[in-house]
């Protein structure tokens, strides 16, 4: 991959989380989350990756999975894991390729776009996601 395509692909991302959190993000669980896509992608397929965030995203706590459910479909389509079930190897291949780089980026910007809460809202000394 270029870096020009690289480029694009953040610029995508970037798009997509700032509409998804104008405010920052201000779960720090939601910030590991997505720290945790690129490798949870690359051990266990693109595939069974959306198949886990659909199903943790039907419950009352699944917000942070519906977030990533919903940054995946808007780079990939509606009916992502349709699309994932019926490709042949070779486009499932290619599209998982693409999801780790996206993947990354969504790590990226999570991390840049976190605001860390103040002094009197923290549990602990550190309230930041360690890197």
């Amino acid at each position: 991959m270029s870096k020009a395509q690289s480029i694009e692909k953040g610029k995508k991302v970037m798009e997509i989380m700032n509409s998804l959190f104008p405010e920052g993000i201000h779960d720090e669980k939601l910030v590991n989350f997505f720290k945790g896509l690129p490798p949870l992608i690359m051990q266990n397929g693109l595939g069974q990756t959306i198949a886990f965030i659909m199903s943790k995203s039907n419950d009352d706590k699944g917000k942070n999975y519906k977030n990533a459910l919903t940054i995946f479909e808007k780079i990939f389509g509606e009916g992502l894991i349709n699309r994932i079930i019926n490709a042949e190897i070779k486009d499932y291949i290619q599209m998982q390729k693409r999801a780790i780089e996206y993947a990354g980026w969504i790590k990226k910007f999570a991390l840049a776009f976190y605001v860390k809460p103040s002094s009197e809202e923290r549990t602990n000394d550190d309230a930041s996601p360690s890197t």
